[in-house]
């Protein structure tokens, strides 16, 4: 059986106003009393009567999220994170799979509006107009992939130029100078950057990086499995294969074993992302490893501040969190 807002009230010795102000993010309360009231909220089993309230309010307590691909373990656990902070503070999450599809991320937009929403958080499938024509983007926050537009916005992410740098010259310290990336569609933020990122250190290091060593597609499975067996055709075959995500990787792998290549005995492969909590994935991936737990709950926690906010006093920033290189077994060292 749920509690009321005077139960919470009487528990901690406060008003009921201030439970209300507490959990719907309006008024002055003090981050000291947020957190007990929210945690007893929580032990007491407080639901709000989302009918009543999304009539008083003119919105829910009810966040979106989009993301591009439900199915990759990235995007699974930052959704997972968001669900159970959203959970803690109150909020119930409305989820939508964008399929790595423009047309369908613009139509979850317009139908999250639709709901009154109080916030959103989204993972871009791509260069996307509607943002641009947006009056304002003050309570929603973009991960991952961050669109190029010119208003002011809120994003939680890595800078994935940097860290593209840094696995690259990994490689190449490890006494690699043919390397091939496998890309993403160059229109999103993710896969730009990766790639800029690929070829300034290629090019600090006086190494070629010509058509040949970039293999454009999605941050899909099959484009990895497709580029495994265009890279294998070449006359001269690479060294090193570098991956834009993990899904990529594991069909980058699968295509080079089915063609009696090994990894990383023949061709060394490294990625992003390639989370391995079990400990099974042979050969482990070296690979960059982004906070996406951390990025999950920072976006709520950028929206929970705009909603504890005054009307008009949103506030915007861009952060970059902190990633690191996990070394695995499948990149060899000459």
């Amino acid at each position: 059986m749920s509690s009321t807002l005077k139960d919470i009230a009487t528990y901690l010795n406060v008003s009921v106003s201030t439970v209300s102000r507490a959990l719907n993010n309006k008024g002055r309360v003090s981050d000291e009393t947020c957190e007990k009231i929210f945690s007893v909220a929580e032990s007491l089993n407080y639901r709000p009567n989302e009918s009543a309230r999304t009539l008083k309010m003119k919105r829910s307590s009810t966040i979106g999220v989009i993301i591009p691909d439900a199915t990759n373990s990235f995007y699974s656990k930052m959704l997972k994170s968001i669900d159970e902070a959203l959970w803690e503070k109150g909020y119930s999450i409305i989820f939508c799979d964008s399929d790595e599809k423009i047309e369908r991320e613009t139509e979850y937009f317009e139908l999250l509006k639709s709901k009154n929403v109080s916030g959103m958080i989204i993972v871009t499938a791509g260069r996307n107009d509607i943002y641009e024509s947006e009056k304002s983007l003050s309570n929603i926050v973009f991960v991952d992939n961050i669109p190029t537009i010119s208003k002011p916005f809120s994003s939680v992410s890595i800078d994935n130029m940097k860290a593209a740098y840094e696995l690259t010259q990994m490689v190449i310290d490890y006494g690699h100078t043919d390397i091939v990336m496998v890309c993403a569609d160059l229109s999103e933020t993710t896969g730009f950057d990766r790639l800029e990122g690929f070829k300034k250190c290629m090019y600090d290091n006086g190494l070629n990086c010509d058509e040949e060593s970039i293999y454009k597609g999605a941050f899909r499975y099959r484009t990895g499995y497709e580029a495994s067996k265009i890279i294998l055709e070449r006359k001269k075959r690479p060294t090193a294969i570098f991956a834009q995500n993990n899904v990529q990787a594991y069909g980058v792998i699968k295509g080079l074993q089915e063609n009696g290549v090994k990894v990383p005995d023949d061709i060394s492969v490294v990625c992003f992302d390639a989370i391995d909590e079990t400990g099974l994935m042979c050969p482990k991936l070296t690979c960059i490893i982004q906070p996406v737990e951390e990025i999950g709950r920072e976006a709520v926690s950028r929206i929970m501040k705009n909603l504890r906010e005054e009307h008009g006093k949103y506030s915007v920033e861009r952060i970059n969190l902190d990633y690191e290189i996990v070394v695995g077994n499948s990149l060899k060292k000459f």
